[in-house]
């Protein structure tokens, strides 16, 4: 299987979902797009991150991120394997 490496180029509102959002994932210097519908929440968490701002408390992923940090734990990739019905 070759691997395709995304960067994320953009979130906005989605068209297909009410309430959702596009978070869309492109080849770095090509016009190929893949768009991810995701839920408000987590298109919140990641546009915090992209804008590198501190929200007045730690949000549900933090755990997760501090658990992971504490046992050393890195994710260095993740694998879309499988893409139905668009």
């Amino acid at each position: 299987m070759d691997k395709i490496r995304l960067e994320i180029v953009g979130m906005s509102h989605s068209q297909s979902q009410s309430g959702a959002y596009a978070l869309v994932l492109g080849v770095p210097g090509e016009s190929k797009r893949l768009p991810i519908i995701i839920g408000g929440f987590e298109a919140q968490a990641i546009a915090i991150e992209l804008e590198k701002m501190k929200p007045t408390r730690p949000l549900t992923h933090d755990l997760f991120k501090n658990f992971a940090d504490k046992f050393g734990i890195i994710i260095s990739e993740v694998i879309i394997n499988k893409f139905e019905e668009g």
